[in-house]
């Protein structure tokens, strides 16, 4: 069951810039900066707390995930919504056996019902052809951001 919309992440070129404009203009805690580099993603990212469990995930991409939305689309641009679950292992079984393709944060396919974030959350993406060109993540927060 989805518990609530944990978080949108919009691309920026300049996540050092956004940082300090969203710390500033929302009054949200200066969140780490993490660097993601794996097979076909390289990435600069930062969570920033809205509050109520509401997160605003600031993406600076390097390669893949985020590079042509922000070349097309531009600064701010949306490209993905993470819903909170209960229960990843079972909302996963179930979006599989109504015939959704889990993936990792490239979009590769797996096989496994969840992967684990370095922060220890469980996560899983849908892909963006079950939803419409939409990149679901779905989220069991077992770690503060």
């Amino acid at each position: 069951m989805i518990r609530r919309l944990h978080h949108v992440g919009i691309v920026t070129s300049n996540i050092d810039n956004a940082v300090e404009h969203y710390v500033k203009n929302f009054g949200c805690p200066a969140p780490k900066i993490v660097s993601v580099d794996r097979p076909g993603v390289k990435l600069r990212t930062a969570m920033l707390s809205l509050g109520a469990g509401t997160h605003l995930q600031l993406i600076e991409p390097a390669i893949g995930l985020g590079v042509e939305e922000l070349k097309s689309r531009g600064e701010g641009t949306i490209i993905e919504m993470a819903f909170e679950v209960d229960d990843i292992e079972s909302f996963s079984r179930e979006k599989r056996a109504a015939g959704a393709t889990l993936t990792d944060l490239v979009g590769n396919p797996i096989e496994a019902d969840y992967l684990v974030a370095a922060s220890g959350n469980r996560y899983v993406y849908l892909a963006k052809n079950d939803n419409l060109g939409t990149s679901i993540e779905l989220i069991e927060v077992r770690s503060k951001p």
